[in-house]
């Protein structure tokens, strides 16, 4: 992680990483002219309540102590100064920390998208997809890797730290899903100072931290094997 100095090390414990969903909303109108609305169906003004309304999903509907995030990161209703558009596209994105907060906002973007249908008399085609669970970290595997980093004292380690819940989602939560898991992060922020994230064109690591990962997570399997050896 180049957010985090290279030597450190850093874990959670329990849910450590969001979830996420994404949807796709279709809502379906009457195109026309601009001068002539009365005989149209505006799906760009049906669209615009619908966001609107979104809002109020993590405001209104989320426990305040819960995590939750809801994203429209794509309005698509291009078209010409002087025409009412027939259909826009609407993609978002949702993340949270606890599954049962995802049922929630699930449940709440489909009633929203039927009102907005009932309200403005246009077609709303919902295309939710569940993806990435929560990243739930095992509380007695996640002890385990930390008490076998601090008792190893790698040379190039400095600091072993609790980074605390993390905004992103991440595939490596479905392996959670089948047998006990952690997922830790190695610091690899470049020697300038430098910070970009993983998904910036400008990304950069400091390859120092390659060396740290690979007897980081040998010094856990070896430990883990012999463990499970004298158990």
């Amino acid at each position: 992680m180049t957010t985090i100095k290279t030597g450190v090390i850093a874990y959670h414990n329990k849910e450590t990483q969001t979830g996420r969903s994404n949807f796709t909303i279709t809502i379906k109108g009457n195109g026309g002219h601009a001068s002539m609305p009365q005989l149209s169906n505006d799906a760009i003004v049906a669209a615009s309540y619908f966001v609107t309304e979104l809002q109020t999903v993590i405001s209104r509907r989320i426990d305040p102590f819960d995590m939750g995030t809801v994203t429209i990161g794509s309005f698509d209703g291009a078209g010409s100064f002087n025409a009412i558009q027939d259909k826009v596209v609407l993609k978002g994105d949702v993340r949270m920390m606890k599954e049962t907060t995802r049922k929630v906002i699930r449940d709440q973007v489909k009633q929203i998208a039927k009102g907005v249908g009932v309200t403005f008399g246009v077609e709303v085609i919902v295309d939710y997809d569940d993806n990435y669970p929560v990243l739930f970290n095992s509380e007695n595997l996640t002890h385990f890797v930390v008490d076998s980093l601090k008792d190893q004292n790698i040379s190039e380690v400095n600091n072993i730290v609790d980074l605390g819940p993390q905004n992103p989602s991440e595939d490596f939560s479905y392996y959670g899903q089948v047998v006990p898991s952690t997922f830790f992060y190695i610091g690899a922020q470049p020697e300038d100072g430098g910070n970009y994230p993983h998904h910036s064109p400008l990304f950069k690591m400091n390859e120092k931290s390659i060396l740290i990962a690979a007897k980081a997570v040998a010094t856990v399997t070896i430990n883990y094997l012999f463990f499970n050896k004298k158990m």
